[in-house]
């Protein structure tokens, strides 16, 4: 027999899990006060002037394109875009991170309405939701003002509503135009339209085939078209984002490249990243090999995802189900083109790009938990939470929690 525990004693651990995380990320929010970018609140900015480029005054130290005098961002605009009455109203220092929270937010809702649509109780739901926000590395990205992470938790979000609109109304315009969002924010989330496809494919029989696959994709080729005229516009041909005129990479020569941007080459750095890296051994020194506490550090490089996400590890006892098949046609294209990326990650905690797919990860391995999570499952929630709220800012070689009174003044 399993280990059962009351329903008002997993109520009660559920609730210490969620308060934890809460304030564990206030605490670590203002631990990284040494980093407030604001890439996005500034080309806000530009928008309103009717210009494309960043002001040349107080430009961000890095993570942008210079290109014939001018500097652009290479990310996607919409979170400039959705930023823009803010900034108009409070000024280009508007924090951009309440983007990031506000996405936090809308994505542990979705979460929790989209296990419900798939049969989890209320409690296992918000087990899942609290699993998917505080359990993986879109805490870590949604809490630490860099504004490279920011498009992956406001795509995040867009991504994860899509998926609860289809699990629900299946209304294929607006998934289209959730799509359209995604890739405006992150132009790789665009691949998560496979997934749609194949449902749709899968289920033509008993639909409208061409109706339902027009109004998927006439928001995302619009938002393409969009896409393609701004970058036109900007570096003088539609397929250029402006990624390979980072000056953060080109002023400090990366070595990786030299090997290409984007080349088959950096394949197994990749995976090494996401499957493989563990976390690093903190050692006294002028001695051969004593850990002293806290013991361990993760990698800046990154951390492999049973680390930042145990829960995951149920994928070995995988069960399919009637969108399993599509969701990894829609997983794999999506996880593609960060895998022959020659940027790997860094610097993060886990493996920041597998966001990317983490929602479609998710959907995979929901049906081997047989629509009810068990006292392991939920074990491994915590455990997940718990290490990465401690481990998080370690690749910093900073431990808030351990004086968190400090963060509270």
């Amino acid at each position: 027999m399993g280990l059962k525990i009351p329903k008002i004693s997993q109520s009660l651990i559920l609730l210490v899990i969620f308060v934890f995380a809460i304030f564990s990320g206030i605490i670590i929010h203002r631990a990284t006060w040494f980093v407030q970018d604001k890439h996005f609140s500034i080309l806000a900015e530009s928008f309103i002037k009717n210009d494309l480029f960043l002001s040349p005054y107080n430009l961000p130290p890095g993570d942008f394109a210079d290109y014939q005098g001018r500097q652009y961002l290479f990310f996607g605009p919409l979170p400039s875009v959705i930023l823009m009455p803010f900034v108009y109203i409070w000024g280009r220092n508007f924090p951009q991170i309440y983007l990031s929270f506000f996405s936090l937010v809308l994505t542990f809702i979705a979460i929790f309405q989209i296990s419900k649509k798939l049969k989890f109780s209320s409690t296992d739901s918000l087990w899942l939701a609290n699993f998917f926000v505080f359990g993986t590395v879109l805490y870590f990205v949604g809490l630490i003002d860099i504004s490279a992470y920011l498009p992956q938790a406001v795509g995040t979000a867009f991504m994860v509503l899509s998926i609860l609109e289809y699990f629900t109304k299946r209304r294929f315009l607006l998934i289209g135009i959730l799509i359209a969002a995604a890739g405006a924010t992150r132009v790789t989330l665009f691949g998560i339209t496979l997934f749609y496809l194949f449902e749709i494919f899968q289920n033509r029989k008993n639909h409208d085939f061409k109706k339902e696959v027009a109004l998927l994709l006439i928001p995302v080729v619009f938002s393409l078209v969009l896409l393609g005229a701004y970058n036109l516009r900007r570096f003088h041909s539609p397929f250029d984002t402006g990624y390979t005129k980072n000056v953060t990479v080109l002023d400090k020569n990366y070595l990786n490249n030299q090997l290409g941007w984007f080349s088959p080459v950096h394949i197994p750095a990749n995976l090494y990243n996401l499957l493989l890296r563990g976390p690093d051994p903190v050692l006294r020194e002028n001695v051969e090999m004593v850990l002293k506490f806290p013991y361990l550090k993760a990698d800046g490089m990154g951390l492999a995802i049973w680390y930042t996400s145990p829960l995951f590890l149920y994928i070995i006892a995988i069960k399919r189900a009637s969108h399993t098949k599509s969701a990894v046609v829609g997983l794999v294209a999506l996880a593609f083109p960060s895998l022959i990326y020659m940027g790997i990650g860094a610097s993060q905690y886990g493996y920041r790009y597998s966001l990317d797919f983490i929602p479609l990860l998710f959907l995979i391995l929901l049906p081997a938990f047989n629509k009810k999570l068990s006292t392991p499952a939920k074990a491994l929630i915590a455990t997940g939470i718990v290490i990465n709220c401690f481990y998080m800012l370690s690749i910093w070689n900073s431990y808030p929690l351990l004086t968190f009174w400090e963060y509270l003044k």
